[in-house]
Order: C-alpha cells, then sequence, then structure tokens
C-alpha cells in the first residue's frame, strides 16, 4: 500500500471529533484515505468531510489549514499520510 507524508497534526477537538492538519507535501480531497501516526495508534481513514476557515471544501493544498473528522483521538505532531491506490 503506498503512501506519502502530506503533514501532521496541528490541533485535536475531543468533542466534535476533529483534527487540524497542516498541509506540507501534497493536496488532500474528501473521498481520500489517510493514515495517521502517532503514539499510541496508526490507523487509515477515509477523508469524509473538510473544512478550512469554517468553510466546507472538497480539497486543500501545501500551505494550508484543514480541519477534518477523525475516527479516534489524535495528538499534535502526529504524522499524516495520503494512502495511494494503485
Amino acid at each position: 500500500m503506498p503512501q506519502e507524508p502530506i503533514g501532521k497534526i496541528l490541533h485535536f477537538w475531543p468533542r466534535v471529533g476533529a483534527a487540524q492538519l497542516e498541509l506540507d507535501e501534497s493536496p488532500v480531497h474528501v473521498g481520500d484515505k489517510i493514515r495517521i501516526r502517532g503514539h499510541g495508534h496508526d490507523f487509515i481513514q477515509p477523508v469524509e468531510s473538510l473544512e478550512i476557515d469554517h468553510q466546507a471544501k472538497s480539497e486543500g493544498w501545501p500551505g494550508e489549514h484543514v480541519a477534518v473528522e477523525v475516527v479516534q483521538p489524535v495528538h499534535e505532531g502526529d504524522e499524516v499520510f495520503l494512502i495511494k491506490d494503485r
């Protein structure tokens, strides 16, 4: 399963189950699969929603901070990877 690093977690909001990602390397789109790896967890999930400045978007680009729903708690500094389907 090929993957590439796209950024890191900047913030986690536990009450809403969302995290802010800082995109460094590649864009991310609604429908993509991402892997989040950090201390004590490593999981893959689809990007089902994406927001920039509280506005729903279909994609985020390097240099942007995007918010996504996450399926389990994450931590600041966790690595985020884009899963590439062949």
